[in-house]
């Protein structure tokens, strides 16, 4: 089929013609999704014209031969973007217009998206675009949904920029977490390890205390740097680079991630290091997560979410921690039989923190460190600000470490 520029372009739902199409369009797109999952119960499936026109979201679309053929629909505000449509006519599919819309809007810092679980096609275009897989969740009796997420790479080297900052804000890992680690991955005198994304050194320099032998693999170059300054003379390579990419030689006997592997497109992270690690060899995922297991209660929390809400949508705000989604993470370690998971634990703990500290602690966090300014300084001192006003300078605040051990197959 030829005909007409497919340029992308918005679509007003207050058309009645353009509405008529879109309905007619979603129809058709979330039929062939329906017959490919086994379910007919799609929302848009079943959404009336009258419905399809009253929900608040943003259209644009590509036309051909005087007809929408493809459409995106979108919600969020400000740096979130939820995709909650993605419809391309059953007549011209595989001609990449369903790429080009997602791509369009990629501009947005952080994109979500839901799509079946067994709809392949679809997961492998969003993996494609750099989306990572978050959570899986049933809809009905024996049909799951896989959430995704994308932020944009910005974010994962956004450390970089104030290595003496991430440094000192944040908080060291329990000694509790290399005592576990050591004794469940058998470490001692010699054991090769490979770390993903060691930052300035948080776990690198605890797990050569124990007689580790250790390559790195760290992006940011700033990071790299300070780490090289602070390994001298001791047995640790640091190679400069995303994991996915790095040329990395040799066999382990363990791999580490600390506070990382989230930056890692689990797809190509875990048979790359299923790959590196000799049979049996360990892998061990942990991350420290500011703010007690269940925040339900969490006085400072709620005291910061005005603060929060200027810049972050209500579902971000809400959404669990990602290393407290068990069963995603789960996924994400055993997806290609590489990998059994052999422990999990989370260990709770507390930091004492001044104004200061939980300042720059807030600005050693990617979401909030890339805010534009003025936004950015308004933003931090009005988190030190919490910590004076309501807790008279000094908060002692809950964390917990959550730790992910597997064995490689």
């Amino acid at each position: 089929m030829t005909g007409g520029s497919n340029t992308i372009e918005p679509l007003d739902l207050s058309d009645p013609d353009v509405a008529e199409q879109i309905h007619e369009l979603q129809r058709a797109a979330y039929r062939v999704e329906a017959d490919l999952i086994e379910y007919d119960g799609i929302p848009p499936l079943h959404e009336s014209l009258a419905e399809l026109r009253i929900r608040q979201l943003d259209w644009r679309g590509v036309r051909a031969e005087g007809r929408i053929v493809a459409a995106i629909a979108m919600s969020g505000e400000g740096r979130t973007c939820d995709i909650e449509r993605l419809v391309v006519d059953p007549l011209w599919h595989r001609r990449g217009l369903g790429r080009r819309l997602v791509q369009s809007v990629l501009v947005h810092d952080i994109v979500s998206v839901s799509t079946g679980a067994a709809n392949l096609p679809a997961l492998g275009l969003y993996e494609s675009l750099g989306f990572h897989r978050l959570h899986v969740r049933e809809i009905a009796p024996g049909v799951t949904v896989t959430e995704l997420e994308r932020w944009s790479s910005h974010f994962a080297t956004s450390f970089d920029a104030d290595v003496a900052n991430y440094e000192h804000a944040r908080p060291p890992y329990p000694q509790e977490l290399f005592d576990r680690v050591a004794r469940t991955c058998e470490i001692e005198l010699g054991t090769r390890i490979l770390e993903v994304g060691p930052g300035t050194g948080q776990a690198t320099l605890p797990l050569l205390d124990l007689g580790a032998h250790l390559v790195a693999v760290e992006p940011g170059h700033n990071m790299v740097e300070r780490l090289r300054s602070r390994v001298v003379g001791r047995p640790c390579i640091v190679v400069e680079g995303t994991f996915e990419a790095a040329e990395v030689d040799g066999k382990f006997d363990v791999a580490v991630a600390g506070t990382s592997f989230h930056w890692v497109d689990a797809s190509i992270g875990i048979p790359k290091l299923a790959g590196l690690l000799r049979h049996c060899g360990w892998l061990a995922l942990f991350w420290n997560v500011h703010g007690p297991l269940d925040d339900s209660d969490d006085e400072f929390n709620e005291l910061i979410q005005p603060i929060a809400a200027r810049f972050q949508s209500p579902d971000l705000r809400a959404a669990k921690p990602y290393p407290f989604d068990v069963e995603a993470r789960f996924a994400d370690i055993t997806a290609g039989g590489h990998f059994d998971v052999i422990d999990h634990v989370v260990l709770p703990w507390s930091w004492v923190h001044d104004a200061a500290s939980m300042r720059a602690l807030f600005a050693s966090f990617s979401y909030w460190s890339t805010l534009p300014e003025p936004d950015r300084t308004a933003a931090l001192d009005d988190i030190a600000a919490v910590v004076d006003v309501h807790y008279g300078g000094t908060i002692t605040r809950e964390y917990a470490t959550a730790l992910y051990v597997a064995r490689r197959v």
